[in-house]
């Protein structure tokens, strides 16, 4: 659907209905939470109430946005309409949105994610776009009207989910937006400490382990770094405040596949995958193990026994490096 009309289509449904819901993906990051936050305050500027569908709290690396806005954890009632952003695939969903989405007579998707599987009734697709909440600006844009909350929300998704605006999913279309949201005085360079680059001093701990945890394989071509349990029960700090580990990782030398193991439950493991090579897709790997992501980055959670995950993890790597398992 054309962007123009799904957009139309959109707001005129949801003016039409009694209750909105809106749902990033499982375990959300900044461009999850923030296009949820976007879409909710273009639907308000039209004058539509919607709530925002989370699985569980917010880790406390979000804290000052949990302070700033209303998230609903425990739906208690039902939704005429619900909308995903963000996120590819219906298992991707929080489980609690799922249900929702499987009972909503109008459902709605915007992604920038490859592999969508077109899930919803209508699904808004840039495939390959820098971030969920470009999408949501390109399609909306005549539907809003910016002002100082909105863009520091779209500068937030975009910075992340760009990696600082350096990977390769940023286009010229990325800085036309940036400089249409950055007249509002909302000073990027706070935006950025605040949210981005300002850590505990426990996190420095936690990446002192992980690096002491580091592992080659095939001849430095695959690095594998690892928290377990016992660092996150040690340290206490949470597992959205040690995900910048994986950023260390990918930027040595020869190395192609970047893999980042932590282990905040016993025996559940979140993986995130990172690559700086042009010739190589990281989401083939996720995709393996029922994850998702992008070409340059992606994730996906595994259970059970470390060692199995490992060979798993690493086999998977290898095949799509072309090398022998």
């Amino acid at each position: 659907m054309q962007s123009k009309s799904f957009a139309k289509n959109l707001i005129k449904i949801c003016s039409h209905v009694e209750r909105v819901a809106i749902s990033g993906h499982k375990n959300p990051d900044y461009d999850s939470i923030c296009s949820c936050l976007a879409m909710q305050e273009i639907l308000r500027q039209n004058k539509i109430a919607a709530d925002i569908i989370l699985e569980k709290p917010l880790e406390p690396t979000f804290a000052e946005i949990v302070m700033k806005n209303h998230f609903v954890y425990i739906p208690t009632k039902q939704y005429d309409a619900v909308i995903s952003v963000d996120t590819p695939d219906k298992k991707m969903l929080p489980a609690n949105a799922l249900e929702l989405k499987e009972k909503a007579k109008y459902s709605f998707a915007l992604d920038h994610h490859k592999d969508h599987s077109c899930y919803m009734q209508k699904t808004q697709l840039f495939e390959g776009e820098s971030s969920a909440c470009e999408v949501i600006f390109r399609t909306f844009e005549p539907h809003f009207t910016l002002n100082k909350r909105l863009s520091t929300i779209f500068y937030m998704g975009i910075y992340a989910d760009t990696g600082g605006f350096v990977y390769s999913n940023t286009h010229p279309t990325t800085f036309e937006i940036l400089s249409k949201i950055t007249k509002f005085d909302i000073k990027p360079d706070e935006i950025v400490q605040n949210y981005f680059t300002n850590i505990k001093p426990q996190a420095l701990e936690m990446l002192r382990r992980a690096l002491n945890s580091v592992k080659f394989y095939e001849d430095g071509q695959i690095v594998v770094s690892a928290l377990r349990f016992n660092d996150f029960d040690e340290t206490k700090i949470s597992y959205g405040d040690s995900k910048m580990i994986v950023d260390y990782t990918q930027r040595i030398d020869g190395v192609k596949v970047a893999i980042s193991i932590f282990e905040p439950e016993k025996g559940d493991y979140h993986v995130s995958l990172r690559t700086a090579s042009p010739d190589v897709d990281v989401s083939l790997i996720a995709k393996k193990f029922n994850g998702g992501g992008h070409v340059r980055a992606s994730g996906m959670k595994l259970v059970g026994e470390y060692d199995k995950a490992l060979r798993a993890l690493i086999n998977q790597a290898k095949s799509v490096l072309g090398l022998k398992k």
